[in-house]
């Protein structure tokens, strides 16, 4: 049920899908992860030429026979759930002894890290630690607009790629595998930077508050880096129904017209009942304790981030990017004229604004 669980979080990345595009590679690792990799990679190539060694049957002397003809498969990829790094360095020292030319891998800790990398996939990721000129995180509590904030930000062509890096997979990974997200993070520093060496990630509540369960050290994530910007929405009721509905509709983004059409057909199924309502006042209830919980963890790592409002960058697009590229200390090539859009669109809707008026009425609020 864990290794299902933990692939599903991982191929919200389309990780699987992605090394579904190669071939002839060799497997090595225990019964259940190969039986679903196998499952897995049957389903999505016409012809699975990969070779599965299971180690769960003590066969780990007799890995690299002549019956396996290793040399014809372009990588050994170690996959393993209960200890990756330990059988990884088995295996490694297997194939230096019987002169193995192929760099054995290991599936979650090189292949998967490269994948988010935005990296060629059959290779070693890096050892090293090299911290680029800026590096900054927006956290934030969920439906706040940052999606949309990202995606301005990344317009920019000088302020990195902001999006969330250390999100479900990640998480799952590190609550059942024992994953190194510091060694994601470090791989990220390094490789998704725009040119001019920024580097910008997204950290939204709940999954940053859930990744403690796996160990998360908070002072290591904050020492490697060094800005943040605390992106806060004033209509908290409003955000609280945008949760609301892109639970229920499963649409959180509209990027085009046929998303659209989409979106609106399902509001149409939505009902505005006791249940919802009830729905949308958890909701406020968990967006305020959320925030309250960030601003917390911001000051216990003495951190003074730059505070924005989601109205205030609707309003004032351009200024307020720009003092975000201040803060950041970005420094803006020749010429430079800020130029931002952002393929996110709003999701407006009559039922959203019928909730709220049903809500503040029921209530006798104003929020």
């Amino acid at each position: 049920m864990k290794l299902a669980q933990t692939f599903q979080a991982i191929e919200e990345t389309q990780f699987l899908k992605q090394l579904s595009s190669q071939n002839r590679l060799f497997f090595v690792g225990e019964t259940e992860i190969l039986q679903y990799l196998q499952e897995f990679f049957q389903n999505h190539q016409q012809v699975d030429n990969n070779y599965y060694c299971d180690l769960s049957i003590g066969n780990f002397d007799n890995i690299f026979t002549q019956e396996t003809e290793v040399g014809k498969y372009q990588a050994i990829i170690v996959a393993s759930f209960k200890d990756e790094a330990a059988l990884f360095e088995r295996i490694k020292q297997k194939a230096i002894e019987l002169k193995i030319k192929a760099t054995p891998l290991r599936l979650f800790a090189d292949v998967f890290i490269n994948h988010v990398c935005k990296r060629q996939l059959l290779q070693l990721s890096s050892e090293q630690i090299i911290k680029p000129k800026v590096t900054y995180a927006i956290v934030t509590s969920p439906r706040s607009g940052s999606t949309y904030f990202c995606d301005l930000l990344e317009s920019t062509g000088i302020a990195g790629y902001p999006i969330e890096h250390l999100r479900l997979a990640a998480q799952e990974l590190a609550r059942y595998c024992d994953f190194d997200y510091l060694r994601l993070l470090h791989n990220l520093l390094q490789y998704r930077t725009t040119d001019n060496g920024v580097f910008g990630t997204k950290l939204i509540s709940h999954f940053l508050f859930e990744f403690k369960q796996t160990r998360f050290d908070f002072e290591q994530i904050f020492s490697s880096l060094d800005k943040f910007i605390f992106l806060t929405r004033r209509d908290k009721l409003a955000q609280a129904v945008s949760l609301v509905l892109a639970q229920q509709t499963e649409i959180w983004h509209i990027r085009d017209v046929a998303n659209n059409i989409n979106y609106q057909a399902k509001l149409k199924d939505i009902d505005i009942n006791d249940a919802l309502l009830k729905n949308v006042e958890q909701k406020l209830n968990f967006i305020n304790h959320q925030e309250a919980r960030l601003k917390k963890i911001l000051a216990d790592n003495k951190v003074e981030p730059l505070i924005l409002v989601y109205e205030n960058i609707v309003e004032d697009t351009e200024s307020q990017i720009g003092q975000v590229l201040e803060f950041l200390e970005i420094e803006k090539p020749p010429h430079y004229i800020i130029n931002v859009d952002s393929k996110i669109k709003k999701m407006p809707s009559n039922i959203s604004q019928e909730i709220i008026n049903l809500f503040q009425q029921r209530k006798n609020i104003v929020c």
